[in-house]
């Protein structure tokens, strides 16, 4: 059962947060209901960055990714996160999965993301699983500045003994997001339980991601490579 800890570490946590809506053919000022649409209004273009990722505390995981975001009406955004991981032998790039995000802004300021997504996961030093996760996380603007984040969802992983990994329950989701001089940050925390029988299992997952504007993201792990993987 150990195992299945690095399992969930991986999970593109969004995603994954998941996350990013932004837009490029739409003018600044037509949306002004909200700051939190005035947060996402100043994320034009793409972003590539890196997640650092942990269970209980330990370190499992760092995954690339590349977010390209458009805006489809004044008030819906869409975004499709690509994940890339480095080869351990080869230092090669290896897509790690994908998650696609809908954004909704009302009228009250209050942002919805609606996010599923698919990739592999890590659950012993030479073997992954695949994964499928649906998530829904609700933002609104945060007293200290930015955004923060309460949600919940489900991730499933196929092929593990005894059915661990199915129907996993996330709970107790929460995010912050911020912008400071064009590097965008954000931070997730959740409990994710799986359940087998009698038995239960839970542990608690935090991501922490770092992005700045660009699309090289072969450039990006190539740098990781030779200096490490922070932005």
């Amino acid at each position: 059962m150990r195992e299945g800890v690095k399992m969930v570490c991986v999970l593109v946590t969004v995603l994954t947060v998941v996350l990013i809506a932004s837009t490029a053919g739409y003018s600044q000022s037509a949306f002004q209901s909200s700051d939190t649409g005035g947060f996402f209004e100043s994320l034009p273009g793409d972003w590539i960055g890196t997640v650092l990722q942990y269970t209980d505390g330990k370190f499992g995981d760092t995954k690339y990714f590349h977010a390209a975001t458009k805006q489809l009406s004044l008030d819906t955004y869409e975004t499709v996160f690509t994940y890339y991981r480095l080869d351990a032998k080869s230092g090669a790039p290896v897509p790690a999965g994908v998650s696609g995000i809908a954004t909704k802004i009302d009228t009250f300021g209050t942002a919805t993301n609606s996010m599923t997504g698919k990739g592999d996961v890590l659950v012993d030093v030479d073997t992954r699983k695949p994964e499928t996760h649906e998530l829904t996380e609700v933002l609104r603007t945060s007293p200290t500045g930015g955004l923060q984040g309460t949600g919940s969802g489900k991730i499933s992983v196929t092929g593990m003994p005894l059915g661990l990994g199915k129907n996993g329950k996330v709970q107790g989701y929460s995010s912050t997001w911020s912008v400071i001089d064009d590097v965008l940050k954000i931070s997730q925390r959740y409990n994710v339980t799986f359940r087998v029988l009698l038995f239960r299992k839970s542990y608690t997952i935090t991501g922490d991601y770092t992005a700045r504007r660009g699309s090289d993201i072969l450039g990006l792990m190539r740098a990781a490579q030779v200096i490490g993987p922070g932005l």
